[in-house]
């Protein structure tokens, strides 16, 4: 994947972009403490810093981050220090195609369009072969995508101007090849410093049928769900002021 994030980025992301994976993780940790029984153990693909780590940890799990992006980690790796000291949390700095767990684990996820970032239908099955070798029999994965209304603000530019922030969005959407990419560049509050952030973001669309043929591929079968309504929305304006949803939850077993 080549979107791994900067320093400067993971620190603007993990202050401005993880409202909806800390809103959504308690209903996605309560789901699958029901389906796992009592083998709490999981693997967060694309854990970026720790946000959704912290709800599983919290609820007793056994938890490995994977992420591609070293920035991201280190903040996952300062906002979990004790848990790793503890053997609870395992940090795995690998690519979301091809990584490798110390142990069998009863469930995998990955959140907030991380892997809109893959940029094939072949590398999409290459990171749901990972999660099946991953995942113990009867494992559940759990992932969402971003819808095409999603990217379309990509199209436009936009700007965060408050006293914390002065960040521009600027990109570009083309819905006939499905892809597109976004820069995000200006300066951010760091606590002790103004932080600098350049980070230019590259994501594909992938429909049903790309993602269900990618998961039977790989040996997952995919499942129904009970999530929808404000899960499948984002935080980004364009997205949040119409009815139409910006991702979808997709969940799969391993047979």
């Amino acid at each position: 994947m080549a979107n791994y994030y900067s320093h400067g980025f993971a620190a603007f992301f993990d202050s401005s972009y993880t409202g909806w994976v800390d809103r959504f993780s308690p209903k996605l940790v309560a789901h699958l403490a029901q389906t796992a029984g009592d083998n709490l153990t999981a693997a967060d693909i694309c854990c970026g810093t720790g946000v959704t780590a912290a709800h599983f940890l919290d609820a007793g799990w056994t938890l490995y981050g994977v992420d591609g992006s070293k920035a991201m980690l280190d903040l996952a790796r300062a906002r979990h220090t004790e848990r790793i000291e503890e053997g609870r949390f395992g940090v795995i700095q690998a690519d979301a195609r091809s990584f490798d767990l110390p142990a069998h684990v009863a469930a995998c996820v990955s959140l907030d369009g991380a892997l809109n970032h893959l940029p094939s239908t072949d590398d999409l099955r290459q990171c749901f072969t990972s999660v099946a070798s991953a995942l113990t029999p009867g494992g559940e994965f759990i992932f969402d995508l971003y819808e095409q209304s999603h990217f379309l603000h990509w199209n436009h530019a936009t700007l965060t101007d408050s006293p914390d922030a002065v960040v521009v969005k600027r990109g570009v959407w083309d819905t006939g090849s499905r892809t597109g990419m976004l820069r995000v560049s200006g300066v951010f509050d760091a606590g002790d410093r103004a932080q600098r952030v350049d980070q230019t973001l590259t994501s594909w669309y992938y429909d049903h049928a790309d993602v269900t043929d990618a998961l039977h591929a790989a040996g997952l079968e995919p499942l129904s769900h009970g999530f929808g309504g404000t899960d499948l929305k984002c935080d980004s304006g364009s997205c949040s002021r119409t009815d139409v949803p910006c991702r979808t939850i997709y969940r799969a077993r391993k047979a």
